[in-house]
């Protein structure tokens, strides 16, 4: 199945891959605008999703940078679409990225919390750990779970009541 990636037309920071020829309308995961698929502009295309991800992560790259995706960028039209695509294939920088790219673990939670307690020297009042929590994307919440988990299985502590320390 051949995947391909595109950005927002509406909003232009958020890139996306879609299965080319299954979806007919998406929906932006930034600003929730409907999207025809058949209209939009392929930026990369190819049948290996780990391909398709590794240059929907240097577009978005190259967006978060400047704010959006340059469009001068040469492409070929291809005929009786209406639509540019940039390409089966890699550059030698990207091909040579993927070929020797490690499986990247996404920290979890606990690792999370526990490295924002070890960068402020192991103790920290509660409402400083919820902002920086709330930083790496972790919500009250999770945060409030983790903390009692964390707690639980002996690895912080409450020297006060707004504090928590690392053990």
């Amino acid at each position: 199945m051949p995947y391909g990636v595109i950005i927002c037309t509406r909003c232009r920071k958020q890139a996306q891959i879609i299965d080319i020829g299954i979806s007919k309308t998406i929906r932006c995961q930034r600003c929730n605008a409907s999207l025809v698929t058949r209209k939009l502009r392929r930026f990369f295309s190819s049948e290996k999703l780990e391909d398709a991800i590794s240059a929907r992560t240097q577009i978005q790259a190259r967006i978060s940078e400047s704010g959006a995706y340059p469009l001068q960028t040469e492409g070929i039209e291809v005929p009786g679409t209406g639509y540019q695509t940039f390409g089966d294939e890699l550059n030698d920088k990207t091909g040579y990225l993927i070929g020797n790219r490690g499986i990247v673990k996404k920290k979890t939670t606990y690792e999370l919390v526990i490295s924002i307690l070890r960068s402020s020297g192991n103790r920290m009042p509660y409402e400083e750990l919820r902002k920086e929590a709330l930083y790496m994307d972790i919500d009250r919440e999770e945060l409030d779970d983790t903390l009692a988990r964390l707690l639980h299985a002996g690895e912080i502590y409450k020297p006060s009541k707004e504090t928590i320390g690392l053990v």
